[in-house]
């Protein structure tokens, strides 16, 4: 297994593929519009990639990154290729290129009462295994209620928040309303 991360955009031979598994893997609601991810890649602090393993499409990652905090927005690994490593591979390779920086992610709630209950237990075990830890943090938009996990360090509210303002801009973060806060408030 050699993976490889390349940018994706519109052109993209891959384009096809990413936006089926993109659709197919994150709830509606979890969705931003395609065309405003691309635009939002163009800007340097941002990482929106396809994993290959040699030349087979494995998935894609989509990555914002301010000072020394990367925030993996996106992770999916295609259905056809589940099960194989490829997940932790993708979280090595992502921290290969991002070595000297804390790598943060977000999963659903591990909540007993949740219709996918078992199916959030088990990944939230996935990036325990690949050197994730809980942050203390819980996120919250108008959608939904995340559990905040790090790789690398800690991270605090604020930096979290300054890098998800600096991706959304004024407007859009007015509209998303994200807040982060210690899980014990929530």
């Amino acid at each position: 297994m050699y993976l490889k991360l390349e940018p994706l955009t519109k052109n993209s031979n891959e384009f096809a593929k990413v936006t089926e598994l993109y659709d197919g893997s994150f709830p509606k609601n979890e969705r931003i519009p395609m065309n405003l991810l691309l635009w939002k890649a163009k800007k340097d602090f941002v990482d929106f990639l396809v994993i290959y393993d040699e030349e087979i499409f494995v998935g894609f990652t989509y990555l914002i990154t301010r000072e020394d905090l990367t925030y993996v927005l996106y992770i999916a690994i295609d259905s056809r290729v589940r099960s194989k490593g490829y997940g932790g591979q993708a979280l090595a390779e992502i921290k290969k290129k991002y070595p000297d920086n804390r790598i943060v992610l977000n999963i659903e709630v591990v909540d007993e009462s949740a219709s996918n209950y078992e199916q959030r237990v088990t990944r939230r075990k996935f990036y325990t295994r690949n050197g994730y830890e809980g942050s203390a943090y819980l996120y919250q938009d108008r959608w939904g209620l995340y559990e905040v996990m790090i790789n690398g360090g800690k991270v605090d509210a604020e930096e979290f928040h300054a890098l998800l303002k600096r991706f959304a801009g004024v407007l859009l973060f007015s509209v998303f309303k994200p807040q982060i806060t210690p899980s014990a408030e929530l």
